[in-house]
């Protein structure tokens, strides 16, 4: 498969097969995350696998904002916010988690840049994902700044997390959303050309 069609055809996966995952699968995602581009080859990522009692504990976390958040988000429609609210009680069922964390550097261009780069990483675990034919979702929201997290993970104060990865087996096929502006005019500006 190119590399487009895996863009192309990724998608959050919201339900996953009752299924646990090889270690050696996590490890070729976590080799395709190592190699991640980042700012001066400072390569600031570093990952934290979860499962079991670890995965479960950070999904209580993400249920206890979801149950307050989704019933009231203006952008989740109502025929949705049910469906949201079930996947949130335990990531649709994903065995595994890869939290992404960064160095919380006290100059803030360094920091972006390191975040930058994390999220770099993030999108390599996707892709990877897809490819092997495993299911994937970025959590990118308010769970990533919560203390109790960073508590269940033994995350030192020095880090921030970029993101949380739950991966499985999928056990749904999501259409593709539509692309804003699919011919690219109103988010490309051609300059010189």
């Amino acid at each position: 498969m190119d590399v487009i069609d895996v863009i192309k055809n990724r998608r959050s996966i919201r339900k996953y097969k009752d299924e646990e995952l090889e270690p050696v699968l996590i490890e070729k995602l976590l080799q395709a995350a190592n190699w991640a581009p980042s700012a001066g080859n400072s390569q600031p990522w570093e990952f934290v696998v979860a499962r079991d009692e670890f995965a479960k504990k950070i999904s209580n976390e993400f249920y206890k904002f979801a149950k307050g958040y989704i019933p009231s988000a203006p952008y989740i429609p109502e025929k949705e916010k049910q469906r949201m609210l079930e996947y949130s009680k335990n990531f649709g069922g994903a065995p595994c988690h890869i939290i992404v964390s960064y160095p919380k550097l006290e100059d803030s261009f360094k920091r972006e840049e390191a975040l930058k780069a994390s999220c770099a990483a993030i999108q390599n675990i996707l892709l990877q994902a897809k490819a092997m034919g495993l299911g994937t979702v970025w959590i990118g929201s308010r769970l990533n700044h919560s203390e109790k997290v960073k508590e269940i993970l033994a995350m030192p104060e020095d880090r921030l997390i970029a993101g949380i990865i739950p991966i499985g087996y999928p056990d749904m096929e999501p259409i593709a959303p539509q692309r804003q502006s699919p011919d690219l005019k109103e988010k490309v500006k051609w300059m010189g050309f």
